[in-house]
């Protein structure tokens, strides 16, 4: 599944959002989530890509620093 579109708090960048299914019905996605296209000034790189495993994207370790909430 590909997430909606998201944009990175720091530098107003594109970013995307993949998730994959474990399969079972108790199974929580995997997520991945990282710029589009990573500008070499945001201050945010080393915190890309956000990989793991919760029920939704703003879950992540980190989410709350990188993606801007939804509107």
């Amino acid at each position: 599944m590909i997430h909606a579109s998201l944009v990175c708090r720091a530098c107003s960048g594109t970013l995307y959002a993949v998730s994959t299914s474990g399969g079972g019905t108790a199974s929580l996605p995997t997520w991945k989530v990282d710029h589009d296209r990573t500008p070499a000034s945001c201050p945010l790189r080393p915190l890309l890509p956000l990989e793991g495993t919760a029920a939704h994207i703003h879950e992540l370790p980190d989410a709350a620093h990188v993606l801007t909430r939804p509107a």
